[in-house]
């Protein structure tokens, strides 16, 4: 009994230990990703999806079973902290089957763009910047497919995301264009590039956990009956899944500019 007494100790020991270096361990991988401490490949895929779910299982494992030996040993102590420690990696469990859910709902897609047929064209700025951020995913839309059965980007885009349309305004260009850029800098996005001359506005969203970077691409144009037409295109630098990220700060764009 004083062997089982003195493992429960030490489990409990070990489960705190655990509970308080998983939320560090995942805060530092991402924060080392986005201050260039470290890779993406390495923060995102190896750190976090690599080592992360083992040191999930890690933790749930030895709060779990300090859990049982608090409750079982007396004198009967210690199990509300077990309980407590094995709250954090079902937090991260609940996270992770949440984020798969969302994924697998979603194509892997990337790009995503109001008007699929035409979409925004990035200047050779914006290009530059992301050979020097070395973005794998190219700038280009028109014909780009993926998977085995080779699904062109912009069916999948219109199927998942049927709501993200080319905006018509009745307002002139020149109105349009200064709402634009006010909602593009509200949105908290570095404008790259702006003319009203040319009725174009570029910019890059950075996300605060890892610090990836998207690039947006905003086409502000008189329309033929009159008014305006806006379209915007939003673009992640790597990965192949974007979970959606692209779609929402379009619709949230969007949203700002309700009422014009």
């Amino acid at each position: 009994m004083k062997k089982l007494t003195t493992l429960k100790s030490w489990l409990l020991r070990l489960a705190i230990g655990l509970a308080i270096f998983m939320p560090v361990y995942f805060l530092v991988a991402a924060l080392g990703t986005k201050f260039g401490v470290w890779s993406w490949k390495f923060g995102f895929g190896k750190l976090t999806f690599g080592f992360g779910p083992k040191l999930i299982m890690l933790t749930f494992g030895v709060a779990a079973l300090a859990l049982i030996l608090s409750l079982v040993i007396k004198p009967r102590k210690g199990w509300l902290i077990a309980l407590l420690c094995l709250a954090v990696p079902l937090f991260g469990f609940a996270f992770g089957k949440k984020l798969r859910a969302k994924a697998a709902k979603l194509p892997p897609i990337h790009d995503i763009t109001t008007d699929i047929q035409n979409p925004p064209i990035f200047s050779e700025t914006i290009a530059t910047r992301r050979t020097k951020s070395q973005c794998s995913n190219t700038l280009d839309y028109i014909g780009q497919t993926f998977g085995k059965d080779k699904t062109l980007v912009s069916e999948a885009q219109v199927k998942a995301y049927p709501d993200i349309r080319t905006l018509v305004f009745t307002k002139p260009a020149e109105a349009v264009f200064g709402t634009a850029l006010g909602a593009a800098k509200s949105m908290g996005w570095e404008i790259v590039t702006n003319s009203a001359g040319t009725g174009t506005i570029e910019a890059t969203a950075t996300s605060f956990w890892y610090g990836f970077t998207d690039d947006v691409a905003i086409r502000i144009r008189p329309a033929d009956g009159g008014g305006t037409l806006l379209d915007i295109r939003s673009i992640s630098c790597v990965g192949g899944s974007d979970i959606g990220v692209n779609a929402a700060r379009i619709r949230t764009f969007r949203d700002k500019l309700e009422g014009l």
